[in-house]
């Protein structure tokens, strides 16, 4: 099971020089590499631009296969180039989910069109003639892009559409957000992957893209409201900690399960600590 990304941000959770000295792309504007001097505009927008940028990086590998298909390559060949690009492809868009829930400017990808990928990636041929799996495999990473370039133009939408905000709406609003995406039901439920043996790696994903986005945003929360910065660097350890230690060779998720439970309860904590946060800059 994978879940480098979940360690990466439990080492960055550790220590901010990581978030501090981390080069991330950034909506058009005066805005420059991460530093504890963005203004707090900067800061949400950039975390908005990450997670557009990560869907964007699925949408290029998903080309670069449909491409190697059109040149001609062996199957084997692509098959592996397939195999390289599908967990990429899977992880950036699950790491967005927070972006896609109750955001009707923002389009997922289609279920099926997710299972399909995987589906493709996974495909076997021994014979002579695989031109069929191979079309197969073409066609699915075709379809996947075209829905992750949608949803990445729809998410460079909703920058342009904040860029005009004040400081505090956008941070009331993205802390709002994430409260409201960790207080759902939608980070563990509908996995789409289940009979890929999936389940873990999206649920991290969907966890972990959520908690992320609170890096470039604490120092402002910090600077009005220590308690809750520290209350929320807790809940958030909590959290991660938990999936980290339930999710460790697991496949299948069970709705009822006892460690469902234990993460809703931790997600649950830490929402009500982002909600928290929300509140100092409402107006």
């Amino acid at each position: 099971m994978r879940l480098t990304f979940a360690a990466a941000l439990l080492a960055t959770l550790a220590t901010t020089a990581t978030a501090q000295e981390a080069t991330i792309v950034l909506p058009k504007g005066n805005f420059g590499n991460y530093n504890p001097t963005l203004s707090a505009k900067e800061a949400v927008l950039a975390n908005w631009e990450m997670a557009a940028s990560g869907i964007l990086a699925g949408e290029v590998l998903g080309r670069q296969v449909v491409k190697a298909a059109d040149d001609g390559a062996s199957f084997k060949a692509l098959s592996r180039q397939a195999a390289f690009a599908v967990d990429t492809m899977v992880t950036r868009y699950n790491a967005a989910a927070w972006l896609y829930h109750e955001n009707p400017g923002v389009t997922p990808m289609d279920d099926a069109t997710l299972q399909g990928l995987v589906t493709a990636a996974a495909l076997d041929c021994d014979a002579e003639d695989c031109s069929a799996e191979a079309q197969t495999i073409r066609a699915a990473f075709a379809q996947a892009s075209a829905e992750l370039g949608a949803a990445t133009e729809d998410a460079r939408g909703e920058i342009v559409a904040r860029q005009d905000r004040v400081d505090a709406v956008l941070l009331s609003e993205q802390l709002a957000m994430v409260a409201d995406y960790l207080e759902s039901a939608a980070w563990g439920s509908d996995l789409v992957l289940t009979e890929h043996g999936r389940d873990a790696d999206v649920l991290a994903d969907r966890i972990v893209g959520a908690v992320a986005l609170w890096r470039n945003v604490e120092p402002y929360v910090g600077l009005t409201s220590p308690e809750v910065d520290d209350a929320i660097n807790a809940a958030s350890t909590n959290l991660l900690r938990t999936m980290r230690r339930g999710l460790q060779g697991v496949e299948r998720i069970e709705p009822e399960s006892a460690l469902l439970a234990d993460l809703t309860v931790a997600a649950s904590n830490l929402a009500a600590e982002f909600r928290r946060a929300s509140a100092l800059f409402a107006s």
